[in-house]
């Protein structure tokens, strides 16, 4: 598995990347399959099979407060939390907080490219990053992936639109 260090270009950037103390240690693959095994994105996957997916990520850490994703932009890479939170937002509107084991960033790849909401860092984050839009992939490599990502879409809309209930005069016919 890659770090991923990024070197600061501003001051402001070099300022939030100086402090080293909120990053956890480095982690292998293995103990990453160990943490992740009950996350939604896993579910019904052979232990086996979850290190095998997770050989084909990159790491990433953000600062509490970064932005992640912004909305509208163009984006090719899956992220996968293990640990922080990130507050997901449409047009301002906050929608959703997400947390170890969640991921984010599916929409653009499997989508027009374009990044349906941001997403921010509300705390310190460790996220596993599938670059370039390897997730098309990925899913094929490993189809209950693909099971699990399109059950987490429908639940992620149903909750967006709200649970409707038929009219009463459908009910009754």
């Amino acid at each position: 598995m890659k770090v991923s260090p990024r070197s600061p270009r501003g001051r402001a950037e070099a300022l939030v990347a100086q402090p080293w103390e909120w990053l956890p240690p480095a982690t292998v693959a293995g103990e990453l399959a160990s943490s992740l095994a009950d996350a939604p994105l896993f579910a019904g996957v052979a232990r086996q099979a979850i290190v095998e997916a997770l050989a084909n990520f990159d790491e990433a850490r953000y600062p509490s407060g970064r932005r992640v994703l912004v909305e509208g932009l163009r984006g090719s890479d899956f992220f996968l939390i293990v640990t922080g939170t990130v507050a997901v937002a449409i047009d301002g509107w906050r929608l959703a907080t997400l947390g170890p084991g969640d991921f984010f960033g599916e929409m653009a790849i499997l989508g027009a490219g374009l990044r349906t909401a941001s997403v921010r860092a509300e705390t310190p984050l460790h996220c596993l990053v599938l670059p370039n839009g390897k997730l098309e992939t990925l899913l094929l490599d490993h189809p209950q992936l693909g099971i699990n990502v399109l059950h987490a879409l429908v639940s992620r809309f149903t909750n967006l639109t709200g649970r409707r209930q038929p009219p009463a005069s459908e009910l009754a016919g």
